[in-house]
């Protein structure tokens, strides 16, 4: 039963997170998971950005894997 929960709260919170970075593209404005209050803007602090970036794909990915070894 737990399992299935975690299935479900990653097949919400993968594509959110896919979302979110390409949105912080778009826009040039990043946050990163888990820090609610924080953004970076790409003009203004660009290193910041791009670890926000890298920082959130990592965490895409882990996700999907999790999503998929609970799916398979």
């Amino acid at each position: 039963m737990a399992d299935l929960a975690v299935i479900a709260i990653l097949l919400v919170g993968v594509p959110l997170m896919g979302w979110i970075t390409l949105h912080g593209f778009q826009t040039g404005t990043m946050y990163a998971f888990g820090v609610p209050y924080a953004s970076y803007l790409r003009s203004k602090n660009p290193f910041l950005f791009w670890f926000a970036t890298m920082f959130n794909i990592f965490v895409l990915i882990v996700g999907a894997g999790f999503l998929l070894k609970g799916i398979v």
